[in-house]
């Protein structure tokens, strides 16, 4: 009894070991956090999402009416709307198609890149920089050096030939570079200028108690990381000590992990489906389609290494008490629950079904595959009396 309610705690460790390790070496990672971005960026739905932003923003911030009047002439006044119309179609083509090219998506990866490493330091109590800010509670990305090419753009269409764009590098200081378009413009711009707010809370002082909440959410899983790991390695050799018969106890363990890492796989892949309906634009969606899928791939090769572990284990521990009836009907009933689960998907009705599978292969085996019956020795004869 005691060797059991161990070996559950021991699953349950493993599964959230598991998972930690995988978050440790993937989210908490920059480079390869960047990298999920990147290949986002690479979907074409995302990258007209994106121009389409800078774009707006962009013709908010310089007057292309007033531009265009300046350089028409007066009999064509009244074409002046359409002109400017047609140029904002031009420059949001024209940032659509350098948004696809090798250089500007290193850039934006490259940006994405700090504003994780100086996540990770403002969760660490190090604060930001390198085009991320916080201010009164707006964690904002600085896309300021994209909007350098939407100036180009409208200079190479015979607009504001005489400005001269200020240096826009993406380490600059987000403050910095508004104060330069507006001397260079000659009029004011918003203080969020080019300043793509990836998180927002609704009062200073709440931020701040949420970053101090996560701050600490961050140092107890990393301290908590280990302490996962021993205590998994704790659960499982104390359930081999407590179980009268270990290979028993090693054949459960192993067909435990791999319930607990299909549970898993399943889980994902349902966050996975369910994930892009949590947005509304075509963008958004594919940004978040990509990003997920991305990690999805990465924490199934974790689960899979485990589950070649845990089926190693059992097929050893099979081997060792000679393929005995009582662990095929085991093998047999985890494999149907496992199938059951994996057509039905992670929820209640799967679970249930997948329960009753199993149940039902355990009952159809007892009886069409009892235990054979003990051999018993024949009595001795009565031996003949005189």
């Amino acid at each position: 009894m005691a060797a059991g309610f161990v070996g559950v705690l021991a699953i349950i460790f493993l599964l959230a070991t598991t998972v930690a390790l995988w978050a440790r070496a993937t989210l908490f990672d920059s480079d390869k956090f960047s990298s999920a971005v990147g290949d986002a960026l690479a979907e074409p739905d995302v990258d007209q999402a994106l121009a389409d932003y800078i774009t707006t923003q962009l013709f908010t911030a310089v007057d292309v009416n007033a531009a265009v009047s300046n350089v028409l002439p007066s009999s064509l006044a009244r074409l002046e709307p359409a002109i400017a119309g047609g140029i904002e179609t031009v420059v949001e083509r024209g940032l659509t198609t350098a948004l696809g090219t090798e250089e500007v998506q290193q850039l934006l990866t490259d940006l994405v890149r700090r504003a994780h490493a100086r996540a990770m330091s403002l969760l660490q109590g190090d604060g930001v920089a390198d085009g991320v800010s916080v201010v009164n509670g707006d964690v904002t990305l600085n896309l300021l050096p994209l909007f350098g090419r939407g100036l180009a753009l409208l200079q190479n269409a015979g607009l504001f030939s005489d400005l001269q764009v200020p240096d826009l590098s993406r380490s600059g200081d987000p403050s910095e570079q508004i104060a330069a378009l507006e001397s260079a413009l000659n009029r004011d711009l918003p203080d969020d200028f080019g300043q793509l707010v990836v998180y927002r809370s609704d009062q200073l002082a709440d931020a701040q108690a949420s970053l101090e909440s996560a701050q600490n959410a961050l140092a107890v899983a990393k301290r908590a990381l280990w302490l996962l790991i021993v205590a998994t390695v704790l659960l499982i050799v104390v359930t081999l000590l407590l179980a009268r018969n270990r290979w028993r106890a090693a054949l459960l363990l192993g067909l435990g992990a791999i319930v607990a890492m299909v549970l898993a796989r399943t889980a994902t892949n349902r966050i996975v489906d369910e994930a892009p309906g949590l947005v509304a634009s075509a963008g958004a969606k594919a940004a978040i389609t990509s990003i997920v899928g991305t990690f999805r791939t990465s924490l199934f090769r974790a689960v899979g290494l485990v589950l070649l572990v845990a089926a190693a284990v059992a097929v050893i521990a099979m081997f060792r008490r000679h393929w005995r009836r009582s662990d095929l009907v085991a093998v047999a009933a985890v494999v149907a629950g496992v199938l059951v689960l994996g057509l039905l998907g992670l929820s209640i009705v799967g679970l249930i079904v997948a329960l009753v599978a199993a149940g039902v292969v355990v009952y159809v085996l007892n009886r069409w595959w009892p235990e054979p019956a003990p051999e018993t020795s024949a009595a001795p004869e009565p031996s003949a009396t005189a």
